[in-house]
């Protein structure tokens, strides 16, 4: 996933959720008050997803005359170059909200490889407790309702994409009770 998708996907989901909370953004453009947290968060990405494609200048330009557009000015020099945005949100200079973008980007690109690592011990203790109880994988599937082929693949080769974190769970932990 990159950077780009991740904001996509993100401000997708945010702008989302101030349409249901009542068309949020059109009453803070309409009476000129001050943002919430969700709103700071959807503009903190909004002009993220804007520099990263060049536009951080032109963003700010529209802004003028909102309450926001100094805000805007401020970090468009900031994020001038599309080349140097990952480095300017993860340095000590990003505003805790732009470092929240980086921060939570990072966390959903490598969630996966985490839960995998996870995986993949479980593997290792579940094999280590199948080695000492008379437990067979066509038993353990059996028992449990799974498919065969993933679960050898998993537990004989290794591959830990054959199966989810609570499959792992459930095989461990059927792999520990079993006499």
């Amino acid at each position: 996933m990159t950077l780009r998708e991740f904001l996509l996907d993100r401000l997708s989901q945010i702008a989302l959720q101030l349409i249901c909370t009542g068309l949020a953004a059109l009453f803070l453009r309409a009476t000129g008050t001050q943002p919430g947290v969700l709103a700071l968060l959807l503009l903190a990405l909004l002009l993220v997803f804007a520099a990263v494609q060049g536009k951080a200048r032109y963003l700010a330009a529209i802004s003028e005359g909102t309450w926001m557009e100094r805000s805007y000015a401020q970090m468009a020099d900031c994020l001038e170059d599309p080349e140097e945005v990952s480095f300017f949100l993860q340095s000590a200079e990003a505003p805790p909200r732009y470092r929240a973008v980086w921060s939570a980007y990072i966390a959903k690109r490598y969630a996966i490889a985490g839960e995998r690592l996870v995986i993949a011990g479980m593997r290792e203790k579940t094999l280590q407790a199948m080695k000492g109880r008379d437990v067979t994988v066509y038993r353990l599937c059996k028992d449990l309702g799974l498919n065969k082929g993933n679960i050898y693949a998993f537990l004989g080769k290794g591959d830990d994409t054959k199966v989810s974190q609570g499959t792992a769970r459930r095989i461990l932990e059927y792999a520990y009770k079993a006499s």
